[in-house]
């Protein structure tokens, strides 16, 4: 796959004008060749002297991978269980098997676990298969105990690391990762630190992370905390945190996650891109079945990727 990817690499700097740059994680930067220049017009015995002042620009190269299709899918949800969140319990049974449904669309091998927040005694209940039942699935979150810590990060670390947890993880299977909580993450291990492990330990499968938790908002009420720590992990994953104190959120896990949903769209790493350079490809292809959206930043594509497609969006940007 990596020849493909450089070869498409290429074609979009060349479709832009430009030499083959420096890469970054998910992006790619190339200095322009644009110049400051004057031009020195003589007419007759008259020297008229015009200036065109030329910006710099980089050129940007952001790219995703659509997921393969699932083979096995393993789902674990860490879930505060704090007195505050016992309101929650039945939103989030019903969205795991609003979830469910949609993993069966894409795969019949998969399980979901769940754990507490408490990495001193993170209890589990699972295995839930393609045995269980609606109604198993709605009392998973009621049947553990209720507990004070909130340290997401730490107990999945924990959890992860023990014998419930080699039980639960198949070590061929992608997996996917949900943290639930009305309060910040307070485990002394950072968003970027957890990022880094979960990239190491599964980076032989496919991962993804989805957080549920409060936004930086007005919602935010008494007892409860904005998920600064959660807010940026989603980040990392190129995505938004999933506000607790909407109504609807259950709803929105079954298109959480590009592991069980093919993704349509692209969001932009440069919130300046110059609009008339952008130029899109899937698969080494230029297409022009797309639309930008200002507001977001933002590239949705008019037909879905099929599973494995390389998706590329070029574009220019002025120098600061």
């Amino acid at each position: 796959m990596f020849w493909k990817i450089k070869a498409l690499r290429k074609s979009i700097w060349r479709r832009l004008g430009k030499d083959q740059g420096g890469a970054r994680e998910n992006h790619y930067i190339l200095k322009g060749s644009m110049i400051s220049c004057f031009l020195f017009l003589i007419v007759g015995c008259q020297s008229d002297i015009s200036v065109s002042d030329k910006k710099n620009t980089n050129v940007i190269i952001d790219s995703y991978v659509q997921s393969e299709q699932l083979g096995e899918l393993d789902v674990l949800i860490v879930l505060d269980t704090s007195g505050s969140m016992s309101d929650n319990y039945d939103d989030v049974g019903d969205g795991m098997d609003i979830l469910r449904s949609n993993i069966e669309s894409l795969t019949l091998d998969y399980r979901f676990g769940y754990i507490t927040m408490d990495p001193n005694e993170p209890a589990y209940t699972g295995p839930y298969d393609l045995s269980s039942t609606a109604i198993d699935m709605l009392m998973a979150p009621s049947l553990l105990p209720m507990t004070t810590l909130e340290e997401g990060f730490s107990a999945t670390y924990k959890f992860l690391n023990s014998e419930e947890g080699y039980e639960f993880r198949r070590p061929a299977a992608d997996f996917l990762l949900f943290l639930i909580s009305d309060e910040d993450e307070q485990s002394s291990i950072t968003a970027d630190l957890f990022y880094e492990w979960l990239s190491d330990e599964f980076k032989d499968v496919n991962h993804d992370v989805v957080c549920i938790a409060n936004s930086d908002n007005e919602l935010t009420g008494w007892g409860n905390s904005t998920g600064h720590e959660y807010i940026h992990l989603s980040n990392l994953y190129n995505k938004d945190l999933i506000d607790i104190t909407e109504e609807d959120w259950s709803v929105w896990l079954s298109e959480s996650s590009y592991l069980t949903k093919r993704i349509d769209y692209i969001r932009l790493s440069n919130p300046d891109p110059l609009i008339e350079s952008i130029i899109v490809y899937v698969d080494q292809i230029k297409t022009e079945g797309w639309n930008y959206i200002e507001e977001t930043n933002t590239v949705y594509l008019d037909v879905i990727p099929d599973y494995g497609a390389i998706v590329e969006v070029g574009y220019n940007v002025y120098e600061n």
